[in-house]
């Protein structure tokens, strides 16, 4: 696991799928920086005698450093910053006016701004996208005065709508890439986030089991070890048979931890209800189960049954002075969800007058957790006459 608890398997798998995306977006924009590489060299190659050679040198090297910095910012969209550093979006900026300026050719130059416009509309915020495309509408016609040939102005305007044409077209490749790349890179940060969820919701869960099952042993060993302790002196026979209870009690709590840590956490409702009556026996109260005989129950619903009789044996335990506990399993019907098992676990003596104090209250919740997600409902309260009653209610 890594400390996030994903695994690292998974981790490294969706690592290299993310590169592979990665590279494949690079390289279907890199034909623009080639683009932005070419459109200088086939000036300085077909020129008329009229160009002078420093120019198309000047925005060779203006292509080359413009190229560099798309190639920065590029992966900075990529990394997820949808605006970046100012000072390298405006220096790409500065660079293509440089270059298609140094350009004597006017279809050259106009290209030039289109290319490098499919890419640079996409690295930048929305506002400042929209600031630069406006800027890019006018730049053609302010390099008219650096134009050496004379200029017709209908060519001029045809020549400018066909770049305009051409920047749209590369901005729509350059647009579907980088939307398969967020829709890739939100997917494989899903499937991780995902996975992080389930462990992190499997480790709740295992906490909630070892709360209610060592809640529940320890408060029985407690009962069992002070009652051998006070018949130490006066019998030690039945203190010797407490203590081999003790013993009994801690290997069956041994016995569940691994069964919880190896997920068999499927509790049996019967021997829950005879362990809860011998331990509340040893405590002095008396127990009656009403129900039981007879109840067929799916084997997920009995276990749930069961942890409710365990949680609300051990707040009897713990935060009651009770001297009669009633256990009551009753199959009816609900309007709303059909056939349901009403539990019920009532005491005549609780401690306190308003909400589940102390640890409980933690069992409580991670009942009404287990019971909700069965669509089941848990409710816990004082009774008129001194009591308390947990009820859960669950689905058949």
């Amino acid at each position: 696991m890594t400390e996030h608890g994903t695994p690292p398997v998974e981790d490294s798998r969706n690592d290299r799928k993310l590169r592979v995306a990665r590279l494949i977006i690079l390289g279907s924009i890199s034909f623009l920086l080639v683009a932005l590489v070419l459109f200088p060299l086939a000036e300085a190659t077909t020129g008329e005698e009229r160009y002078s050679l420093w120019r198309p040198l000047l925005a060779e090297v203006a292509a080359v450093l413009l190229c560099l910095v798309l190639v920065l910012l590029l992966r900075s969209r990529l990394d997820g910053r949808r605006d970046p550093s100012p000072r390298l979006y405006w220096g790409s900026v500065a660079l293509a006016v440089i270059g298609a300026a140094a350009l004597q050719n006017p279809l050259f130059s106009m290209f030039f701004l289109a290319a490098w416009w499919g890419i640079g509309v996409f690295v930048a915020s929305r506002r400042r996208g929209a600031l630069v495309t406006l800027g890019l509408m006018v730049v053609p016609w302010l390099l008219i005065p650096f134009t050496p040939a004379e200029i017709d102005l209908l060519a001029y305007l045809v020549m400018w709508a066909s770049a305009i044409a051409w920047a749209l077209v590369l901005a729509a490749g350059s647009l579907a890439s980088l939307w398969l790349w967020d829709v890739t890179n939100d997917a494989v940060r899903g499937q991780a986030a995902r996975a992080q969820l389930a462990v992190t919701e499997e480790r709740l869960r295992f906490a909630r089991d070892m709360h209610d099952l060592l809640g529940h042993s320890l408060s029985a060993l407690a009962v069992k070890a002070e009652l051998a302790g006070r018949l130490a002196e006066r019998a030690p026979d039945r203190a010797a048979a407490e203590m081999a209870e003790v013993h009994e009690l801690a290997r069956k709590a041994l016995q569940q931890v691994r069964a919880a840590v190896s997920g068999y956490r499927e509790v049996d409702l019967a021997d829950e209800v005879d362990a809860v009556g011998s331990v509340l026996a040893a405590n002095g109260t008396r127990v009656s189960v009403t129900g039981l005989d007879g109840l067929a129950l799916p084997p997920e619903r009995a276990s749930l049954a069961a942890w409710v009789v365990r949680e609300g044996v051990t707040n009897v335990l713990r935060h009651s002075d009770a001297t009669e506990c009633q256990i009551a399993f009753t199959p009816t019907r609900d309007t709303a969800v059909g056939r349901v098992l009403v539990v019920e676990v009532s005491n005549d003596r609780a401690r306190g007058d308003g909400a589940v104090e102390g640890s409980s209250g933690n069992g409580l919740a991670g009942l009404s957790e287990r019971v909700s997600m069965s669509g089941g409902t848990l409710s816990a309260a004082h009774t008129g006459d001194g009591g308390f009653l947990l009820r859960a209610v669950v689905p058949l």
